[in-house]
């Protein structure tokens, strides 16, 4: 079979690489060698914003209806569940107060295996993706052309050969691809947990609203408990050798001694052991293949960003895979995709295991500033890899949150990007909003314009403009499909229509030989979907 993207995983990034490809309108087939969807809730929080994300999908209420209650801004360290706290962090999460200064959502807390079937459904609900569970890859080989890959159904043992233009690789820490590539992991492994999944009554051990995780000691070893809803608990611990032959009632006792009271029933609902580590591939490509998700970086559960970081750099690299499959990108835009991520998971890793504390939470979740070639800056002091998401806008970060009119409804400037370029500009700006949409026509490339009408008075809507964006009303923006700003205009220029025409090409790539088979007739299907 012929397809344009095989994604290799099931997890959050294989799932978000699937609806996103979708929504950019490029069919793709998703294979995972287990039955289903995960089973134990490896992950919690849903950070600010992979929820602005879920926001653009139409997924976010139906996160939010199955989140779990919780003050997860914070952890608490103790000796034993329901023991004095000696102290009181927090995970990395902003409140719903600071939320509400950047974003239009707020952080949720979701265990892994409910969110995971929310994103599945999704997934599902295009006729451009395929879900294949018990399907296994286990053979690929790369040509000019692209991958040629084997995969084998675990239940009939059947064989298929699948042509497809990039492999995805999201299948996890242990990675098979990777390993196939040859590719290494660089860090600290930090050693062998067990992970035990139970359904007990702890409210007299720790009252609502409850923290997002908490740590005690077992024996001499650093343990911690996580609330996954509806009575269940996550408790992780070092652990040596596997799980055969280890009696229920020694993980019973596990637990107790974390809570140290035998008097509560335990109900064991799952154990597994597993590998926790602080580590980046050595590089996130391999010809047509990508890493995205465990399989590119791994984190320790504090922080609770590693599923997040996940999703956010399939983000990163799905609308650049389409904009090339599309026609409208050339293929040195997928060069981007390594140069902007990995100092974004290269600092998450670390912030993991304790180093670079020093960004505040929402820095860390909204504040990443990407330098490429697919981002057009001239301020040559403009270094910085992070940002405080409360500082006005520069190129390469996230464009700022700010309520706008569009379609004659006040939305989110977070909620117009996801499938196209969009040009947010004042009425002051309007000669930018023809030469941009023009040169943007030329190209092929789809753009949207976003007025920058918020619902104030014209000189409060230039304050807050200059607020947010730190340049003048004549001035427009260029934003990227995944939300990040490509281009400030300048005020004025001597031909300014050349001059959009030139930033496009060399954001996109457009030197380079693009235009597959899907081109053309992907796109204008892209736009009449996105209208």
């Amino acid at each position: 079979m012929d397809i344009p993207v095989l994604i290799v995983g099931a997890g959050p990034a294989g799932l978000s690489t699937s609806i996103m490809l979708s929504r950019l309108s490029v069919p793709s087939l998703l294979v995972e060698r287990h039955a289903g969807t995960s089973i134990h809730p490896k992950a919690m929080g849903i950070s600010l914003r992979t929820m602005e994300l879920l926001r653009q999908w139409g997924l976010d209420h139906r996160v939010r209806e199955a989140s779990v209650d919780l003050r997860f801004v914070n952890a608490i360290r103790m000796t034993t569940l329901g023991s004095p706290t000696v102290t009181e962090a927090p995970l990395g999460y902003p409140d719903a107060e600071a939320s509400r200064l950047v974003s239009p959502v707020a952080p949720a807390a979701i265990p892994q295996d409910k969110f995971e079937p929310i994103l599945l459904d999704a997934a599902r609900s295009d006729p451009d993706a395929e879900i294949r569970f018990n399907t296994e890859l286990t053979s690929l080989r790369q040509d000019d052309a692209g991958v040629i890959a084997t995969i084998v159904d675990r239940t009939t043992t059947l064989a298929t050969q699948v042509r497809a233009r990039y492999l995805i690789a999201a299948d996890g820490f242990a990675s098979p691809v990777r390993r196939e590539l040859g590719i290494e992991m660089r860090g600290n492994g930090l050693g062998d947990y067990i992970s035990i999944l139970f359904r007990a009554n702890l409210e007299r051990f720790a009252p609502a609203p409850l923290c997002g995780m908490y740590t005690v000691r077992v024996g001499d070893a650093s343990s911690i408990l996580v609330p996954s809803g509806n009575g269940r608990w996550v408790f992780a611990s070092p652990w040596k050798g596997d799980l055969d032959g280890v009696p229920k009632s020694r993980l019973v006792e596990l637990v107790t001694r974390a809570i140290a009271s035998t008097d509560v029933a335990i109900e064991l609902l799952d154990a597994r052991t597993l590998q926790i580590g602080a580590e980046v591939a050595e590089r996130f490509r391999d010809g047509n293949v990508f890493l995205v998700g465990d399989s590119a970086h791994r984190t320790t559960p504090s922080g609770g960003m590693g599923m997040n970081t996940a999703i956010h750099g399939a983000h990163n690299l799905a609308w650049k895979i389409a904009a090339v499959l599309n026609g409208w990108a050339g293929e040195g835009l997928l060069d981007s995709y390594e140069l902007e991520h990995r100092p974004v998971a290269e600092r998450i890793v670390a912030r993991s295991i304790g180093q670079q504390r020093e960004h505040s939470p929402l820095s860390v979740d909204l504040g990443a500033v990407y330098s490429s070639a697919a981002v057009v800056n001239d301020d040559a002091d403009a270094t910085a890899e992070i940002m405080e998401p409360t500082a006005p806008a520069r190129v390469g970060a996230r464009a700022p949150h700010v309520m706008v009119k569009r379609a004659g409804w006040h939305r989110s400037t977070t909620d117009v990007t996801g499938t196209r370029m969009v040009l947010i500009a004042p009425p002051q700006a309007h000669t930018w909003v023809r030469d941009v949409s023009d040169a943007a026509r030329a190209l092929g490339v789809p753009l949207e314009v976003t007025l920058f009408t918020p619902p104030c008075t014209d000189v409060q809507a230039a304050r807050l403009w200059r607020d947010a964006y730190g340049v003048a009303v004549e001035r427009a923006v260029l934003v990227r499909p995944d939300g990040h700003i490509a281009w400030i205009t300048p005020a004025t220029a001597s031909n300014p229509a050349a001059l959009a025409s030139e930033v496009l090409a060399r954001i996109l790539d457009r030197q380079s030989n693009i235009g597959h088979a899907f081109g053309t007739t992907r796109m204008r299907r892209a736009q009449r979907r996105s209208a």
